[in-house]
């Protein structure tokens, strides 16, 4: 299973309500030095979602108990059990602050079990453990490391746990970018520059369209480094007219000849209304002629609406605010010069035969996933398959004891990502309405415990707040893979194959 290492930066994105009413979002990021590898954990705690006791000063504090435990085999390789404690507050009517906590261990190249057990200790409800694979494998070849997102940094004036390369960077604990952020801001260090080139090299940073790869005109920037064991660096893009949708932050390096010769990304997601009018489409909609092409020949205003919300799932992300916003208001003649619009970015030479090659998926689509209220390309599995096309293998099991109808769906590679699998499943047992319910493809849902979603008898007790996007995890408490039923353990080997 691929994991977020691809992109330099594995998020847990942890929401526990329905665990332990605790909301904690954690990540970590691997690092060389010249002392040793070693990576940073990252924990971001919600403060009112804490309990908070009197300590003995009289104020109001939240305690955390954190155990952190790595593994190579059987063997513990490091284990550290601490207590993390909020900011004292002497009311708690007013605003209760967030708390960050950063970390430090040292470990030398290797595989590795990372068992993670997150407490409340001021609370009754249990705790909230996980498990994940580490590999570290720095060499002395030109890599990155891990692309840490931060808040905020200013010069420091002496060390403390967030201070790296002279600075005291705030972590930012999550991969996702709200409406109010306008900038993104991230650290990283490229290695053995020094070894790998003989001149001074070019640092690019820009963001991609994770859909397609393409990459965003207004959010690229570039630097001219020097060569050297470790460089690090600081950069920012703004986002501030960055539309809703899915991302990569790309950092790569160039030689003297503009050849890339070390990249990294990592996926983000961005939350932004769009800020193009009715009228900006228009006046974009007019460069195309309609004369003698395919659109001008589609007259019906209702059929032109249909089609160009069934495009939706292959959008891109500054073409989906014109489906959701402006579509149903818009004019036929503006209607058909997006629709062309659309076609010709996607094959310049025929795009008429690329859009009735498209329809007959859409028809496909609707043959096999529309339900009573909904048409197949905005069912779950019909987006599925309009942007990825015809899996490789579906493993259904629409009759098991005790548990929902699901599929899983298997794509032996998606671009630089290889089987890819996707969960569906029917919690209401009727009809063909079945919903995305984990991924391991990247920018797609991931959802913790996903098999407790999959019980009749379990999912009861676990509320959307559960999912996030990270990583899947397939065994429960320390990594100790249990079941209680066989069809749980066939729907986690299947997933596994």
């Amino acid at each position: 299973m691929r994991k977020i290492l691809c992109i330099a930066l594995l998020c847990l994105s942890i929401a526990t309500q329905s665990f332990a009413g605790l909301e904690v979002y954690f990540m970590y990021s691997k690092f060389n030095s010249p002392q040793g590898q070693y990576i940073e954990t990252y924990m971001s705690t919600i403060g009112s979602s804490t309990v908070l006791n009197k300590n003995t000063n009289g104020k109001f504090q939240s305690e955390i108990e954190v155990v952190m435990v790595f593994k190579a085999g059987d063997s513990i390789v490091n284990f550290d059990k601490y207590v993390l404690r909020s900011p004292e507050i002497t009311d708690t009517t007013g605003a209760i602050p967030n708390f960050i906590d950063v970390q430090r261990i040292n470990l030398p190249n290797g595989s590795y079990t990372f068992d993670i057990s997150i407490r409340d200790i001021n609370s009754e409800k249990p705790p909230y453990c996980f498990s994940d694979k580490i590999d570290i494998n720095f060499t002395d070849a030109l890599t990155f490391s891990d692309i840490e997102l931060i808040e905020s940094y200013t010069k420091s004036s002496g060390e403390s746990s967030i201070t790296k390369s002279g600075y005291d960077m705030v972590p930012y604990v999550a991969n996702f970018f709200p409406e109010n952020m306008n900038t993104v801001k991230f650290y990283v260090e490229a290695y053995n520059t020094d070894k790998a080139l003989n001149d001074d090299f070019m640092l690019k940073y820009h963001i991609d369209d994770h859909a397609t790869g393409k990459e965003i005109p207004t959010c690229s920037r570039f630097k001219k480094m020097k060569p050297g064991n470790v460089v690090p660096f600081i950069g920012e893009l703004g986002i501030e007219k960055l539309p809703s949708g899915n991302y990569d932050l790309v950092v790569e390096i160039a030689n003297r000849n503009n050849e890339i010769v070390a990249s990294s990304k990592y996926f983000f997601q961005r939350q932004n209304k769009s800020t193009f009018s009715n009228e900006e489409y228009a006046a974009r909609a007019e460069q195309f002629d309609l004369n003698n092409t395919f659109a001008g020949d589609m007259n019906s205003r209702d059929s032109l609406i249909y089609y160009i919300r069934a495009m939706r799932p292959i959008a891109s992300v500054y073409e989906r605010p014109f489906i959701d916003n402006q579509l149903r208001k818009a004019e036929l003649t503006t209607l058909q010069k997006y629709f062309v619009e659309f076609w010709v970015k996607r094959n310049y030479v025929n795009p008429e035969n690329e859009w009735y090659q498209y329809k007959k998926q859409v028809e496909l689509v609707e043959k096999n996933y529309a339900t009573t209220i909904r048409h197949g390309f905005e069912t779950d599995r019909g987006v599925i398959y309009l942007q990825y096309g015809i899996p490789n293998h579906i493993f259904q099991s629409p009759i098991e004891p005790g548990a929902y109808p699901y599929e899983i769906w298997q794509y032996y590679r998606l671009g630089e990502d290889n089987n890819c699998k996707f969960v569906f499943y029917n919690p209401s047992m009727e009809g063909r309405e079945f919903e995305l319910l984990h991924s391991n493809k990247q920018g797609e849902i991931h959802t913790f415990n996903w098999t407790r979603y999959l019980s009749r008898s379990k999912s009861s007790s676990y509320g959307i707040s559960d999912t996030y996007n990270s990583v899947d995890f397939t065994s429960n408490g320390y990594g100790q893979n249990t079941f209680d039923n066989d069809w749980e353990r066939r729907a986690i080997e299947e997933f596994n194959k």
